[in-house]
């Protein structure tokens, strides 16, 4: 089984390092959620300097996101301030508190706690995510499902707002779907705030895989997030995406690709890059204790520690400039800003600096897509992207590839093309590796391409097609 693994890292490493250089992907947040238990260390981060330069030493690159916890209507400056000075943005995470619904919340019982909050948080001044309340779409909790929890966000978000914290930016954060009979058991749409309530949106996605404190079934990197992604983008268009927990078990049943490292450098490598909605990607690096689960008590291997071979899977993927490693700088009563774009790299220092302006660019017309229509070949499909202007265009996607007609090349995906003015280019898109797959077993597939124009002048505009494909008869 170690030679095995190690031939298939092998082989996967000659595969990367025989693709292509392409264009930079769109830039993300990076960081975990850190407890020193999988260290032997007290305390958690940021507020445990050991505990963090233990994270960062064997990721090999700062973090810019944190994962904390805050007591209901408890606002902790010391963490917070703490992230702050790491050079992280807080995410800060707040249940209810004990004897506490959200009924009484929406009532307004609650009231004179949540005022006291917001104003602490105004006086905190730095931007910071705000998760209130998270994975409401399941019944773990005691909010998970609660017919108030709109009502009560809703409430909570205008007491804070009339304040003046303005820089609480709210993150609406659902556990990823999953099915049972062949039905989705946890569609979070009837617990969305509204577009006016809600700052970025997010998911909880783990690869449960085999282990015996809570078997289910493993899944791709791709498979734990990519369904409930395309619901967040149908809930609310526009949104940046957090994932604000994502790990993976290293126990599988020893099928193909049921490796943890494998699992790592596909999240890493291959799946993030290719999704510039997702803005922010946050490690569960906690060895927690089961409880209420499962056949069985004991801790997970969720920590990217679990072994070496997925520490050093961890660690290499995690260089690539898709994971900013300096936070842009914090203006004092601002929402958290997008991180910057590839050609806008963040300024040089330690960690976020109040008090400097963000830039503000000019914006741009949007992309154009044409009707896709079925290709002469099987698994593919012929559509027209449209730019306003002059300016780099790439093209991403996990399963297709990309030929832009008439040249016969065809290419992988990340592939980019520069465009010397305005017009139309005619592409063939074609499903390709676990999508072959699936057109082979249902005759049919979806894939989803990503277009990103960056025009010479003013913003980059970044838009996804769904894009179906049959199998020829």
């Amino acid at each position: 089984m170690g030679l095995c693994r190690q031939i298939v890292l092998a082989l996967l490493a000659a595969f990367l390092l025989a693709v292509p250089a392409a264009a930079r992907a769109d830039p993300m947040y990076w960081g975990a959620l850190i407890k020193g238990d999988p260290y032997g260390l007290p305390g958690e981060a940021p507020t445990s300097a050991a505990v963090l330069d233990r994270f960062e030493s064997d990721a090999g690159k700062r973090i810019t996101i944190v994962n904390t916890g805050q007591s209901w209507a408890g606002f902790d400056p010391t963490t917070m301030d703490a992230a702050i000075e790491a050079g992280a943005i807080p995410l800060a995470t707040m249940p209810l508190g004990p004897g506490i619904s959200l009924q009484e919340v929406a009532e307004g019982k609650q009231d004179t706690e949540i005022r006291g909050w917001a104003r602490a948080a105004k006086d905190f001044a730095y931007p910071f995510l705000f998760r209130p309340w998270w994975e409401s779409n399941g019944n773990w909790y005691s909010w998970g499902q609660s017919p108030y929890f709109v009502a009560a966000w809703q409430r909570f978000h205008d007491l804070v707002v009339a304040e003046g914290a303005t820089n609480v930016t709210w993150a609406w954060v659902v556990n990823t779907l999953w099915e049972k009979d062949g039905k989705v058991q946890d569609d979070p749409t009837p617990y969305y705030p509204g577009d006016a309530y809600v700052d970025w949106v997010g998911v909880d996605a783990y690869n449960w895989g085999r282990n015996p404190l809570q078997p289910d079934r493993w899944v791709s990197a791709e498979e734990s997030i990519q369904p409930t992604l395309e619901l967040l983008e149908e809930i609310a268009p526009g949104k940046p995406v957090c994932v604000c927990e994502s790990a993976s078990t290293e126990i599988g049943k020893g099928g193909p690709g049921e490796d943890k490292a494998l699992w790592i450098h596909e999240m890493l490598d291959e799946y993030l890059p290719s999704r510039p909605r997702i803005k922010a990607y946050i490690w569960f690096n906690w060895n927690v204790e089961q409880g209420g689960y499962g056949s069985g008590g004991g801790h997970w291997d969720w920590p990217i520690e679990s072994s070496p071979e997925a520490e050093a899977a961890f660690r290499e993927g995690i260089q690539s400039d898709t994971f900013i490693s300096v936070a842009p700088p914090l203006t004092p009563l601002t929402k958290v800003p997008v991180p910057p774009e590839p050609d806008s790299p963040p300024p040089s220092g330690a960690g976020p600096k109040p008090h400097d302006p963000v830039p503000q660019p000019s914006p741009s017309d949007p992309i154009g897509f044409g009707v896709p229509r079925p290709g002469a070949r099987s698994g593919s499909a012929i559509l027209t992207v449209a730019v306003p202007g002059p300016g780099q265009l790439r093209f991403s996607g996990r399963g297709l590839r990309i030929r832009v007609l008439p040249s016969r090349q065809l290419a992988r995906t990340p592939f980019s093309k520069w465009m010397e003015d305005a017009g139309e280019l005619k592409l063939e898109v074609r499903a390709a590796g676990t999508k072959l797959r699936t057109l082979a077993a249902k005759g049919s597939a979806k894939l989803a391409l990503t277009v990103r124009f960056s025009p010479e002048t003013g913003i980059a505009q970044t838009a996804t097609k769904p894009v179906s494909v049959i199998a020829a008869g």
